[in-house]
């Protein structure tokens, strides 16, 4: 009967081991296979950035000083005092 017990002591051990180095082993490929998958995007991301820069299209609208509406010094300092107002909490003018 003590035998029967010795050698389940030692079978368990010994599957107790195995079960951790295959745990130990798949999680170190797990982040082997993410650091790699990571990397791939990095370096699409970079490639798409660069794709858009070289083709020379941008999503910003391009506008020139000329077609910018003149304003006087006493709307720029009305306009001032307005956003002054506002951002003191203040949304009327008196």
């Amino acid at each position: 009967m003590k035998l029967r017990i010795l050698l389940a002591c030692r079978i368990s051990t010994r599957l107790a081991r195995e079960a951790r180095s295959y745990r130990r082993a798949l999680r170190d490929h797990l982040r082997k296979e993410t650091a790699q998958i990571r990397k791939l995007e990095i370096r699409s991301r970079g490639l798409r950035l660069y794709a858009a820069w070289a083709s020379g299209v941008s999503n910003v609208i391009q506008t020139r000083s000329e077609d910018w509406p003149e304003a006087t010094l006493a709307e720029a300092a009305k306009t001032s005092i307005q956003e002054t107002l506002l951002l003191n909490g203040r949304s009327h003018v008196s």
